[in-house]
């Protein structure tokens, strides 16, 4: 065997002591649920009958419908109006965003035809190719950053004389 054989083998394996029983933690295993079955019916014994609802508990429950296909129309009322306010409110954001774009591409447009006409102003003129060569580069400069204000410093105080006596 090479070296790198001897590199590559696993390291020796150390077993560590048994654990005790006390030490180890209890698993219990799961129980089943129980599962409960319809009894079937035996016959000559009738099942015994449900117990009929109260006046009260029959006015509750019919309440307590009425009260929930209410909720369900108003809350579906609610969510065509959203629905409603949302589809308007991107129509006008369309619209916004259109404009924009259109008074910006007839701005761009406008620069375009004015740089093609002082172009040609100068090309119909015997204008050296530099001359015109650093028109394009002034034009293509970004404008010049607007300076701040320099902020005020305060004055300087005035030296105070020190006297000394001997």
């Amino acid at each position: 065997m090479s070296e790198e054989d001897l590199e590559n083998l696993p390291e020796e394996v150390v077993e560590e002591e048994p654990v005790s029983e006390d030490e180890c933690i209890q698993i219990k295993k799961p129980v089943k649920k129980k599962i409960y079955k319809k009894t079937t019916p035996v016959e000559g014994e009738e099942p015994k009958p449900k117990r009929e609802r109260s006046q009260a508990q029959k006015d509750a429950w019919a309440k307590c419908l009425a009260n929930r296909t209410k909720n369900r129309q108003d809350r579906k009322v609610v969510q065509d109006e959203d629905a409603k306010l949302l589809s308007e409110y991107k129509k006008q954001l369309a619209k916004k965003t259109e404009s924009k774009i259109v008074k910006k591409a007839v701005g761009i447009k406008k620069k375009q035809i004015i740089r093609e006409e002082e172009l040609d102003e100068i090309s119909e003129d015997e204008t050296p190719i530099e001359v015109v060569e650093e028109i394009i580069r002034k034009r293509r400069q970004p404008a010049p950053k607007k300076q701040l204000p320099a902020k005020p410093q305060p004055e300087p105080e005035p030296l105070k004389r020190v006297l000394t006596f001997f």
